[in-house]
């Protein structure tokens, strides 16, 4: 099978300009990359495509959402875009868990609604199971 490269996010048209070769990686590294892009990107962020990213973060600031409410809303917006924007996996599995957790700011520690997800699965050219792990503070800081 032969050696397939991808290009490593995020572009650098410099050395594009500069007749470089553009950064690249391998197939995990890419999907990580896509995967963590796909997460971190508000729906209508992506001028090209209006409908990639999360619609999850319309509702960073609700601090009246309950966490299994927010839990399964990240769960169901990942899966389905995750089957639109990232076809090499397959069997893809999404855990989200939402806890309160300590955060610093200015030397204070403070408690902060955290995200963290899991996303497991397998690269569909060679079968083998892929594990993703990303987490990211939400909302606004709770100072009570």
């Amino acid at each position: 099978m032969a050696h397939i490269t991808y290009l490593k996010l995020p572009i650098r048209f410099k050395q594009f300009f500069e007749n470089k070769k553009l950064q690249s990686c391998n197939l995990l590294d890419s999907v990580y990359r896509n995967l963590h892009l796909l997460i971190t990107t508000m729906q209508g962020e992506n001028k090209n495509d209006p409908l990639y990213g999360s619609h999850f973060w319309e509702s960073d600031y609700d601090t009246h959402l309950a966490n299994d409410v927010r839990r399964e809303m990240i769960i169901n917006s990942l899966k389905t875009q995750i089957s639109l924007y990232e076809k090499r996996i397959t069997e893809v599995a999404v855990d989200v868990n939402v806890r309160l957790s300590n955060a610093f700011l200015d030397g204070m520690e403070i408690q902060k609604k955290k995200i963290e997800i899991v996303i497991k699965g397998k690269i569909k050219r060679s079968m083998e199971p892929f594990t993703f792990m990303t987490g990211f503070f939400i909302s606004p800081y709770n100072l009570d």
